[in-house]
């Protein structure tokens, strides 16, 4: 892990965590206790069980202004990793609801001042799917899905409030995050492992993973390094291929490298043939559209941004970041 992230300038500072029981605010966390900060976590609920013994729960939501009010008191950080992640058929007024409105409520907390950084958490996906293998922050993000669509735009609307408040204000993208303990990429390796995952297209485009390590620690040099309203990718060492990731998982696992694929020329049709009829019967469908523009089209990035203004330096290789994610999965008996 880069020195860097050891200053004495964030230790006995302390950091508000939004989010902080989901797998990247969890991870966060944990870390940031390790390097001399203090937590502030965001939680709702009376559950306070997910998020580490150290840090200070904030019995509050997002949601309701009320609950928010004095969480800004003696706070010297802020991640926002807080956000709702978008699920077929559900209500896309929430994912503007959380993702735009609920991380402007949070900002508004700081107005007057005293934050040093605040860090909004957005995703590389809100750029769409790419015509290039690898974008930067100053492509023309064209978002698709309606998740893309509510990240672009809560990013948009944190940055033009941090210039109307003069506020501190950073955008970070995480790429395709995975690691120990996460549980979206758990039905990947599941369907990998059972030998039941099939490539869409040929595997050749690429989408851009990053290590769990790498993401946290990348969040910990921009506390200290992010010019104010600047965006930053963080991603891992470079864009991998489908099948790169794919072979990366079988070989994890101990099992058959999938061979089987389905011409994207006819997944997109039966996608959308099965969400029509999962909305006619009520079930989600296996095949949606979205699903097969993650696995057909390029979601790759360049961190060059980030290595050079916040020494961004990933250190974990895929096949390394892999073997310890797949090994977590089984040890917890997440995979049987």
């Amino acid at each position: 892990m880069s020195p860097a992230i050891d200053s004495p300038e964030l230790r006995g500072r302390l950091l508000l965590i939004t989010g902080a029981t989901g797998f990247i605010g969890s991870h966060l966390a944990r870390a940031a206790l390790q390097h001399g900060l203090k937590v502030r976590a965001l939680v709702r609920g009376p559950d306070a069980s997910a998020i580490p013994a150290a840090a200070e729960p904030w019995r509050g939501d997002l949601l309701q202004p009320n609950s928010l009010v004095g969480i800004e008191s003696g706070v010297d950080y802020v991640v926002h990793c807080a956000g709702v992640l978008g699920k077929w058929g559900g209500p896309e007024a929430m994912l503007y609801e959380l993702n735009v409105a609920g991380g402007v409520r949070l900002l508004e907390r700081f107005r007057g001042g005293g934050v040093r950084r605040f860090l909004h958490l957005s995703a590389g996906g809100v750029t769409g799917p790419l015509p290039v293998e690898a974008a930067d922050e100053r492509y023309p993000c064209r978002p698709r899905s309606a998740y893309e669509k509510s990240k672009l735009a809560g990013e948009q609307e944190i940055l033009a409030r941090a210039t109307e408040w003069a506020l501190p204000v950073a955008v970070l993208r995480p790429t395709f995050t995975y690691g120990p303990g996460d549980p979206h990429k758990l039905p990947l390796f599941r369907a990998v492992s059972a030998g039941r995952f099939v490539f869409i297209g040929d595997g050749r485009s690429v989408l851009h993973p990053v290590f769990i390590d790498d993401l946290v620690a990348g969040i910990l040099l921009a506390l200290e390094r992010a010019r104010d309203r600047d965006v930053y990718i963080l991603g891992g060492e470079r864009p991998v291929t489908k099948r790169e990731l794919i072979e990366a998982i079988a070989d994890a696992l101990g099992c058959r490298r999938p061979r089987l694929r389905i011409p994207t020329w006819l997944a997109r049709p039966a996608a959308a043939a099965l969400e029509a009829l999962g909305r006619g019967l009520g079930f989600e469908p296996i095949l949606t559209r979205s699903r097969v523009s993650m696995m057909s089209e390029n979601f790759g990035y360049t961190i060059q941004r980030a290595r050079e203004q916040l020494g961004y330096a990933p250190q974990t290789s895929l096949q390394e970041g892999i073997r310890r994610t797949a090994n977590a999965y089984r040890q917890a008996g997440w995979l049987s």
